[in-house]
């Protein structure tokens, strides 16, 4: 109740003040409930490593209960101050079982002064790839139910950061390519302001491309950032044992014409994690979404998800410490009721495999080693809406 207190004073504290200094001001609340089901087999759980050196482990299956719940509530504001400058801010509510969470997704100041030229700051998404910048949190908008896998939020499961506290510069529409660009200076990897941020460096954000078709848009981004000694990494999940640089491309196309059938979003993204004093490491991954509107208001799609986090002997510690390779295959349909009122059924299977290492002592070996092996298949229906 609390944190619903907290969603409704801030949604009230934003009406307000668009009322009183916006002069065009938009104010949408973002639902979309859902109903999951699903089943995992799991191969080889590990259950950790006996007194002499060999890995114990245990197969064993999961089937979740039919799970209805609330997704994300987002509030979503922007306002036009004047001629050159706009505000925007993203909040979100959601509960996992007992627990709610509240979060400022976004909140930023734009000031405009020509289309090959703007100015943003405050708390934004970092220019990497199509979808991270293309869609909101309001999923009425995003083709699926989630967000890819190599793409997810913190919240959704996913591993790396892809908002950040900075000021950015962009264009578009420049010459008849209709180039655009995108360059960020911002805190960096596990910092969201100057409360929490103990060091000098700052991470470097940059994205170009064109669309020489109505709808089609061919870009690259790539991200330059500080990894220090003690920080969490993202996810939470691994300590950072060692000072270092992170690097990440990203090539991405991506073919959105609302008068045309066909629509597809292709993605490919690669890391270099470059430690001082550990080897370095390379995880990478890609998507590929395609759909086709078969009607007015259907659209079946497909989605398939591929992500390579490190290797045998190279895990890479930014994702995970044990090498993971995932591959997930979604098969949905869209209905689109109308502009505010979606509805999407999916199925997915996901295969995820944790490789770990032979154990040794010196020249001696223990145990060969292993893959983790989980299997899971689910079925996720969701309403999403905006009013």
């Amino acid at each position: 109740m609390k944190m619903l207190r907290t969603f409704l004073v801030v949604a009230l504290m934003s009406v307000s003040a668009a009322t009183v200094f916006g002069q065009d001001t938009k104010i949408r609340f973002f639902g979309q409930p859902e109903l999951d089901f699903g089943k995992s087999k799991e191969n080889n759980h590990f259950d950790g490593v006996s007194p002499t050196g060999q890995y114990i482990k245990r197969d064993t299956t999961y089937q979740s209960k039919s799970n209805f719940n609330t997704g994300n509530m987002v509030l979503f504001v922007t306002s036009q101050l004047s001629d050159r400058i706009s505000v925007l801010s993203e909040v979100s509510f959601n509960n996992k079982g007992q627990t709610f969470n509240f979060e400022v997704q976004r909140l930023m100041l734009r000031y405009y002064i020509q289309d090959y030229f703007s100015v943003r700051v405050g708390k934004m998404f970092t220019p990497l790839g199509f979808w991270n910048n293309q869609y909101t949190l309001g999923l009425v908008l995003q083709p699926t139910i989630q967000r890819p896998s190599v793409i997810r939020p913190l919240s959704e499961g996913g591993v790396l950061q892809y908002r950040d506290v900075g000021v950015q510069v962009e264009g578009e529409n420049i010459t008849s390519a209709r180039i655009f660009y995108k360059l960020m200076i911002g805190n960096g990897i596990g910092y969201y302001g100057s409360s929490d941020k103990k060091d000098t460096h700052i991470s470097g954000t940059g994205q170009v491309g064109f669309e020489p078709l109505d709808g089609f848009k061919i870009l690259g981004s790539g991200m330059i950032d500080r990894m220090e000694k003690g920080k969490p990494t993202p996810s939470g999940a691994v300590v950072l044992p060692d000072n270092g640089n992170l690097l990440l491309f990203t090539a991405s196309a991506a073919y959105l014409n609302p008068e045309k059938k066909p629509e597809f979003i292709v993605e490919y993204l690669h890391q270099n994690s470059n430690f001082s004093t550990i080897k370095d490491s390379k995880s990478s991954g890609f998507y590929t979404y395609a759909g086709y509107r078969v009607a007015d208001k259907i659209t079946p799609y497909v989605l398939y998800n591929h992500v390579q986090a490190g290797k045998v002997g190279d895990p890479d510690l930014y994702f995970s410490p044990i090498p993971l390779k995932t591959n997930t295959m979604t098969l949905g349909i869209r209905y689109k009721f109308n502009a505010s009122f979606v509805y999407k059924l999916e199925y997915e299977y996901q295969k995820q495999n944790f490789i770990y290492p032979e154990i040794t002592a010196g020249t001696v070996k223990l145990d060969d080693g292993f893959t983790n092996s989980t299997i899971s298949n689910r079925v996720r229906m969701q309403f999403a809406f905006v009013f």
